[in-house]
């Protein structure tokens, strides 16, 4: 074979060689550490994260402002005679568990007659539990602000108590101190207002 010929098929076997070469290089996927494709890290300034922090920590004093002032009114704020009457008869419900049955009665007596003074004025109060048992005290409007029956109750037990010297046992004073609550609840719930239309009957 001469030598032009042995040349060109050199030269066509190259070029197959380099055609094969390049498809497949084409067709091969990407390896997997080549990060030409992915995209740079968005740099964001100094200065948002300055004002995020500055955001933050006025956010929060704020809040600390808000609830210190809250705090305040409310501890500023006198109690209600109703709230007066609640720690006054925790005390003798702590009195009560300790057996101290006298100085239990003293407490409740007080807290009770105290309470009933605030919901209607001191010149309204009656003096002895006898002048509450009175048919004045189960007229109404009286009969429902006061229910003087259960007072009439409950200062009777503290009288025995004090000046009758009658026992009772932590169960019983247990008992009428939450009758007790129950009572100075009902003094002081609101009123119900009346119905702006009455109904007529048919």
């Amino acid at each position: 074979m001469n030598a032009p010929k042995i040349r060109s098929l050199a030269a066509w076997t190259a070029g197959l060689g380099a055609m094969a070469w390049a498809a497949t290089a084409g067709a091969a996927p990407p390896a997997p550490e080549d990060i030409r494709d992915i995209r740079p890290l968005i740099l964001i300034p100094l200065w948002w994260y300055w004002l995020a922090i500055g955001i933050g920590a006025a956010l929060a004093l704020t809040a600390v402002a808000v609830g210190y002032r809250l705090w305040r009114r409310r501890s500023a704020r006198p109690p209600t005679p109703e709230e007066q009457a609640r720690r006054a008869l925790a005390k003798a419900e702590s009195l009560a568990r300790e057996g101290r049955a006298g100085e239990w009665a003293d407490v409740v007596a007080q807290t009770l007659r105290t309470a009933l003074s605030a919901r209607l004025g001191q010149d309204a109060r009656p003096q002895t539990t006898r002048e509450l048992a009175s048919v004045a005290w189960l007229q109404p409007p009286l009969d429902v602000v006061v229910d003087a029956p259960r007072l009439v109750e409950l200062l009777s037990s503290c009288d025995l108590t004090r000046f009758a010297m009658a026992r009772l046992d932590a169960e019983s004073l247990l008992a009428s101190t939450e009758a007790a609550r129950e009572w100075v609840a009902h003094l002081f719930a609101p009123e119900p207002s009346p119905s702006p239309h009455p109904q007529v009957a048919r």
